[in-house]
């Protein structure tokens, strides 16, 4: 039999692996063309990717929000029963990101939320191994007791910074 022969009976009835290795070639070409950049372009944008996923706060001057925001997540923090309540939030993203402290006027008050959004960050990290279980958080009182200390910090700066007005006596009531 010759080569012509055998080769006119391989392409009318082909086995399965050249099948096989023909659709792979068909498939393998277009995706070496495009691959380093489509490669290329998700790494660039992988950072974007992970700040789009952090609560963002647009139109609001971050003085207004920081505090009740990191008060909240400490909350949440010191009542942890999953991990996802105490990973909840990325105190190195999102609230606490460079381009929000930038906005807070430089003072107590701003030393105060950047210095808790270090150290929440610190105590999220150093206290992590004790919740990686997927169906409990075992938090350390010394954990609660150091989450404690930083509201305590936050509240005496917050109520410095002459952010809301004082409340009157009277609440506006008229009395006879």
């Amino acid at each position: 039999m010759s080569f012509k022969s055998r080769l006119r009976r391989h392409l009318r009835n082909p086995p399965m692996r050249t099948v096989f290795l023909i659709a792979l070639i068909v498939v393998a070409i277009p995706v070496a063309i495009v691959y380093p950049g489509v490669s290329s372009t998700a790494r660039e944008n992988w950072s974007d990717v992970q700040q789009s996923r952090q609560r963002q706060f647009v139109n609001v001057t971050a003085a207004s929000w920081i505090f009740p925001y990191l008060r909240r997540q400490t909350e949440r923090m010191k009542t942890a029963d999953v991990p996802m309540e105490w990973r909840a939030v990325s105190f190195t993203n999102g609230a606490c990101l460079a381009e929000h402290m930038d906005q807070l006027a430089s003072g107590k008050y701003s030393y105060a939320i950047k210095n808790a959004c270090e150290t929440l960050h610190t105590i999220q990290m150093t206290y992590a191994a004790d919740c990686a279980e997927t169906s409990a958080c075992n938090i350390p009182p010394q954990a609660v007791g150091e989450l404690q200390d930083v509201l305590d910090r936050l509240r005496v700066a917050f109520s410095d910074a002459n952010l809301v007005q004082p409340y009157p006596d009277d609440l506006g009531q008229i009395r006879d």
